[in-house]
């Protein structure tokens, strides 16, 4: 499902900073034999999941926090209508792309994503991506539309922009912000709560190489945007120099994030290199001091290899020393046999 993997990538601009807040509907529809529903939706505000919609049941299930015991409270009235309105509209254009590109068996995946986002109480416009095959067919923001020439039915005329335009503006972005704002309202113990991170500095070096990487992490933070900086000295360490790791999850619905800077072979023990891990958003930082003290010390190898030679020639002089003294005992006592006592005890009886 490589189109899956392509739109999820675009939720990660859901929202730009910690009072910012989004929601979006990403929803699915397959052509061709899976063991899926031909139609899926799920809705999602910032990351977490309130709504599921599928064309089998036909209606939505909720995935809030504190559900209430009417599932429909949960629910906008025009919904259901907007919903089944994607559903069909997506089947359309993903009937013209089929026919077009002549691909009339096999199972292919078309996918929308639409939503708004509310920053710190500003709206933005409504926006909306579709793909077909992982590919991306069309864009939308009411300020710039485009689309991909390989299917110029897509191609919207003067009129249809004008009238997109229109409900944009009139139905689903109104619709769009009053739905947000219901589930900050709903879901504010979730969505607007804020965890701190943990951050830890790692040192590792590779045993063959002998390169080292010290790594920045970041863990158990929410909201999921951060400014995690790593410092070499007291100034900010470029980007282009760090390997910057994922943003991924947590099992608990907090978030980790690294960043790993390759200090190479011996180059941390020429010059002392101090390294600060830092979050402006907690205030939490972690250090770390890269010099000769990393590196192998050559007081500490004399001493162990000087204990190792000592051991290799006190333990077999001892061990002989001990031998001979045990011989030098046994050579003062009495040495009997029992052919000895045998010859005594017959000379004795001899005699009597």
């Amino acid at each position: 499902m490589q189109g899956i993997s392509t739109i999820l990538f675009l939720l990660q601009i859901a929202a730009v900073n910690t009072g910012s807040h989004s929601i979006w509907g990403f929803a699915t529809l397959i052509y061709g034999e899976t063991q899926f529903p031909e139609f899926s939706a799920v809705i999602m505000v910032d990351d977490v999941q309130v709504l599921y919609y599928d064309s089998n049941i036909r209606k939505f299930i909720s995935r809030a926090q504190q559900s209430s015991t009417n599932e429909e409270a949960d629910v906008m009235p025009t919904s259901y209508t907007m919903v089944e309105g994607v559903y069909s509209s997506m089947k359309t254009e993903a009937h013209h792309i089929k026919s077009v590109s002549n691909h009339s068996n096999g199972v292919h995946v078309y996918q929308r994503l639409a939503g708004c986002v509310l920053d710190n109480d500003k709206e933005s416009p409504g926006m909306v991506w579709d793909a077909y095959d992982g590919t991306e067919a069309m864009s939308y923001n009411m300020q710039n539309y485009t689309f991909n020439p390989l299917w110029p039915e897509r191609m919207w005329d003067r009129g249809k922009k004008e009238a997109m335009r229109m409900f944009f503006k009139e139905i689903c972005q109104p619709f769009c912000i009053q739905t947000l704002k219901h589930y900050l309202r709903k879901e504010k113990n979730v969505v607007l709560r804020k965890e701190r991170p943990r951050v830890r500095l790692l040192h590792k070096t590779h045993t063959e190489t002998g390169e080292v990487r010290v790594s920045c992490l970041a863990t158990g933070f929410y909201p999921r945007h951060i400014n995690l900086t790593m410092l070499r000295d007291g100034h900010p360490i470029p980007e282009e120099e760090l390997i910057l790791g994922d943003l991924l999850p947590n099992g608990d619905g907090t978030y980790q994030l690294r960043r790993t800077l390759s200090v190479g072979r011996g180059a941390e023990r020429e010059t002392p290199l101090h390294l600060l891990c830092h979050t402006p958003y907690s205030g939490q930082q972690a250090g770390h001091q890269l010099g000769t003290r990393d590196g192998p010390n050559i007081l500490v190898i004399i001493a162990v290899v000087m204990v190792v030679l000592t051991l290799i020639f006190t333990v077999p002089a001892f061990v002989l020393h001990k031998r001979r003294l045990k011989g030098s005992k046994t050579s003062l006592r009495p040495v009997y046999t029992a052919a000895a006592e045998t010859e005594d005890f017959s000379s004795n009886s001899s005699t009597n």
